[in-house]
């Protein structure tokens, strides 16, 4: 199989899928993944939010054009994998889109279907991976459960299409990831030791902050965990505000 060849299948699968922007289609009898160029960027309230609060949760994501979001990504991936990472690998690139290799299933899926094997159950895969990354002196930018990706025994990081100004520390980002990854796992109430994840975290990452940063941010918003819980309010809340409130709560244990 030629470039070419893979290019041209790549292309013919779009025309079928116009409105997607990530999809898989099937080629010589292989499954690759498809995504297209997409902007990025936050918003004037994030922003707002962002230098109000100075949380590094809120840091803004960098605007990129779609081209410039394409190339980031595929740049990133080509990176991470040339230094052991698990994520995909990339065998095409063009100015609309680029092809990568298929990691399997979505982790929640895998979890939730029981194919994971022995080794690979729970969700401390996740916190070695994030950490694994974070040691190798990078950041995801977009940690969710949903972005881990399970296959054949090995767990894998995907989405990296987030970028962020120059100015924002590598600790602030790393940061960020590991209470992205926490954030997630509360919002969907999965069973997790939170205490014990971020000691693994530590110890993969070489980040000793771990426990001393998600503690802070626990006493910093101290005050609005409270009015998170005032009845009335409660009953008007969003999902992702609840979970919020739940994760500070754990926090506050570490």
């Amino acid at each position: 199989m030629t470039s070419t060849d893979l290019e041209q299948a790549a292309r013919e699968a779009a025309q079928t899928r116009p409105n997607k922007e990530v999809f898989a289609f099937e080629h010589g009898g292989k499954r690759y993944w498809l995504k297209r160029a997409r902007r990025t960027g936050s918003n004037l309230l994030h922003h707002a939010a962002w230098r109000l609060s100075g949380l590094a949760l809120l840091t803004p994501v960098k605007h990129q054009s779609p081209q410039a979001a394409l190339l980031h990504e595929s740049r990133k991936l080509r990176r991470l994998r040339e230094k052991g990472i698990n994520v995909p690998e990339v065998f095409l690139v063009t100015d609309d889109f680029f092809v990568m290799e298929d990691t399997g299933r979505g982790f929640p899926s895998a979890l939730r279907e029981g194919l994971l094997e022995e080794s690979s159950r729970g969700y401390a895969p996740l916190f070695r991976q994030l950490g694994h990354l974070h040691r190798s002196g990078e950041y995801h930018g977009g940690s969710q459960i949903r972005n881990f990706t399970y296959r054949k025994g090995r767990v894998y990081l995907i989405d990296f299409e987030e970028n962020f100004a120059e100015e924002i520390s590598l600790e602030t980002l790393q940061f960020r990831d590991l209470f992205l990854l926490l954030f997630s796992l509360a919002k969907d109430r999965h069973p997790v030791n939170y205490a014990a994840m971020a000691d693994l975290y530590a110890e993969t990452s070489g980040n000793d902050w771990a426990r001393e940063h998600l503690r802070r941010f626990a006493e910093k918003t101290a005050p609005l965990e409270k009015v998170i819980a005032f009845p009335p309010l409660w009953k008007l809340l969003d999902k992702d505000t609840k979970a919020t409130y739940r994760l500070i709560g754990e926090l506050k244990k570490l």
